[in-house]
């Protein structure tokens, strides 16, 4: 990775939101992006925090991490599996994910490492995401209509529940990296997206709502201009923007999205500053390749962009057709249960008619 030089001993921008850096590099690699000069001093100066990919549990990469901690750099650990585990957590490996904390903890006493906080990256699995990608939409409908019949959910979700009381025991704090579908969810009061996509809402003390701005549709420029972010910002706790990426990046939830400009990602920070204080920003290795870190320094807090109206319409129509799709699934199987006692006691009625008015005939 090439790299250049930063601009040390800026102070942090008044008003500035707290901005932790997404990082999926990892041992000798990590190492190697931490001696860019000046990269510690000006993460440690303007207030910044990494999250750091824990695929692989390698002693280089817990060397990364005592020198984040030696500068005074808050450290999240994103716990991810193996890639041959489909690295995100679901309903699907909530055993692994148990045990994936519980060796990365373990990791940390042994090397004497600490974090700041625990992040859960809660997305579907990964074979789903392509075989949905492959099949279309159809594939989508299918699994929503077949939501209900996801038996693991009840057991997944009291699984990780344990796990983040865990957690906490064990003195974290708890980040949850989620897709943004959670909140129309819990805007239905329905667990259907849920059970459909194999994730779970858990109770976090900080949940980022991941609002990538990148999609991988050129009729829209491959960029939805900053509506995901207006949209579901009210309902964020913390946003996570991008995509900044680098030639080095690991084959991810990011690796098929188009990077960003610096517009629309400067764009996307100032509107995510607009409903929160926490930022996540993928990725501290593509800032760094692409040299735009010194401009995080030039950004004017105070401007909130407007996202493209067209990009902002289609989003809101979609969330609307969905709410009413969530709706009509939430009720309709009592509304067809009702229905049946209507038709049978209509039916009732309607034969005991008939025996009167044969009676009545005779």
């Amino acid at each position: 990775m090439q790299t250049t030089s930063l601009p040390v001993g800026i102070p942090p921008v008044l008003g500035r939101p707290q901005i932790i850096f997404f990082c999926e590099l990892e041992g000798p690699s990590l190492l190697e992006l931490l001696a860019t000069p000046g990269l510690l001093s000006f993460l440690a100066t303007g207030g910044y925090g990494v999250a750091v990919a824990l695929h692989n549990l390698a002693t280089e990469t817990a060397q990364a991490i005592a020198i984040l901690n030696k500068h005074h750099i808050p450290v999240i650990a994103w716990l991810l599996l193996p890639a041959e585990e489909g690295f995100w957590f679901n309903l699907q490996n909530y055993p692994q994910a148990i045990e994936r904390y519980r060796s990365v903890r373990q990791w940390a006493i042994n090397h004497h490492v600490q974090f700041q906080a625990i992040g859960l990256d809660i997305e579907p699995p990964l074979a789903e995401v392509i075989a949905s990608r492959r099949r279309g939409i159809r594939d989508i409908a299918r699994r929503i209509w077949l939501a209900h019949e996801n038996v693991l959910y009840e057991s997944a979700r009291a699984a990780y529940m344990d796990l983040i009381a865990e957690i906490h025991h064990d003195g974290y704090e708890v980040h949850t990296y989620q897709l943004p579908l959670i909140v129309d969810d819990r805007r239905a009061a329905t667990t259907t997206l849920q059970r459909a996509l194999d994730i779970v809402d858990l109770p976090a003390d900080v949940e980022v709502l991941l609002c990538f701005s990148s999609i991988p549709i050129s009729q829209l420029g491959n960029d939805l201009g900053g509506a995901l972010i207006d949209s579901y910002g009210p309902a964020a706790d913390a946003i996570g923007v991008g995509c900044i990426v680098g030639s080095t990046v690991r084959a991810s939830s990011a690796e098929d999205l188009p990077p960003l400009t610096w517009d629309a990602l400067e764009r996307d920070l100032q509107l995510a500053a607009h409903h929160t204080d926490t930022i996540y920003l993928f990725s501290l290795e593509g800032c760094v390749e692409r040299g735009l870190l010194p401009r995080l320094n030039q950004i004017d807090w105070t401007v909130v962009p407007r996202p493209d109206v067209t990009k902002r319409l289609l989003v809101n129509s979609l969330r609307i057709l969905l709410f009413i799709v969530m709706l009509i699934m939430r009720f309709s199987r009592p509304l067809l249960a009702w229905s049946g006692w209507i038709v049978a006691a209509f039916l009732f009625f309607r034969l005991r008619q008939q025996s009167q008015q044969k009676r009545y005939d005779n």
